[in-house]
């Protein structure tokens, strides 16, 4: 390929990239705008109206965006709504999940499980990567655990506010073992512990000789959309450890994170730079 041809080349990919990039700003300004019509996406996209509307009628053949007849406005199209109620999130998370938690594993050498915040609000262990070591949890998918007395469980609970906090301490905090904290006091300082230090310790709380680590994955509006909990003996994850394994449970939380976050961040400025030779 002469050097021409290759300038050519990039100035296609990058007019085709932008093309891209613009076909979904319009989707998701028809999202954002339930009286969007063709005039208003234009100027949102940031393109002439005969150009948008080119690209509007482009989407509207495949289905992604509907216009109203005789009325100038633009919906969601069938065929967007279909394709987004396939989409499980659940199953997403999982997804991007899975590579970074077998690496977790394999660095820390004990069990790392991912929670998700269930439709009813309480939290739902659906994926888990076993310790290589011959003393290990058994496995906890499918299962809940009391949310006062367990690392996840204090993750979910530091995310609440008083109201909702208040509603929850209405009822008796159960013991467990003799670590288990009972006390509303108690708990809601522990909380504040949390939400400081953006992770959940649990020690002994549940089950004695059983402890735990947990941080939440955050979504594109900071909401709480997981938690990722490493758990083993006591034994091993004594304090000293402990430290160890939080720095790397923050950093795969914040990973999962990034990756979920990438598709709603706005795509960087493009700059074209023009050059003439002789």
């Amino acid at each position: 390929m002469t050097p021409y041809r290759g300038l050519v080349a990039s100035a296609e990919g990058a007019k085709l990239n932008q093309s891209v990039r613009k076909a979904i700003t319009l989707l998701r300004a028809t999202a954002d705008d339930r009286n969007a019509n063709v005039s208003s996406l234009a100027r949102t996209a940031g393109l002439p109206r005969a150009t948008a509307l080119r690209m509007i009628q482009t989407l509207e053949q495949e289905g992604f965006l509907l216009r109203i007849p005789g009325d100038d406005r633009v919906l969601l199209g069938p065929e967007l709504l279909r394709l987004a109620r396939n989409t499980d999130e659940q199953l997403l998370l999982r997804e991007v999940s899975g590579p970074i938690m077998s690496d977790l594993v394999a660095t820390l050498r004990e069990t790392v499980t991912l929670s998700v915040v269930a439709p009813d609000a309480g939290l739902d262990v659906v994926h888990q990567v076993d310790a290589p070591a011959q003393l290990r949890p058994h496995s906890w998918v499918g299962q809940r655990f009391p949310l006062h007395a367990s690392a996840s469980g204090k993750v979910l609970l530091a995310t609440y506010d008083d109201d909702r906090l208040d509603h929850f301490l209405d009822e008796p905090l159960t013991r467990f073992t003799p670590s288990t904290i009972t006390s509303a006091e108690a708990l809601r300082e522990e909380l504040g512990h949390v939400r400081e230090q953006r992770y959940a310790l649990c020690r002994d709380e549940e089950e004695e000789g059983l402890s735990g680590i947990g941080t939440g994955i955050r979504g594109p509006a900071d909401e709480l959309l997981g938690v990722l909990t490493l758990g083993g003996p006591t034994q091993r994850l004594d304090r000293q450890r402990g430290r160890h394994a939080v720095d790397h449970l923050l950093r795969a939380a914040g990973q999962i994170g990034a990756a979920l976050r990438r598709g709603h961040e706005p795509p960087p400025v493009l700059e074209v730079i023009g050059r003439q030779g002789g």
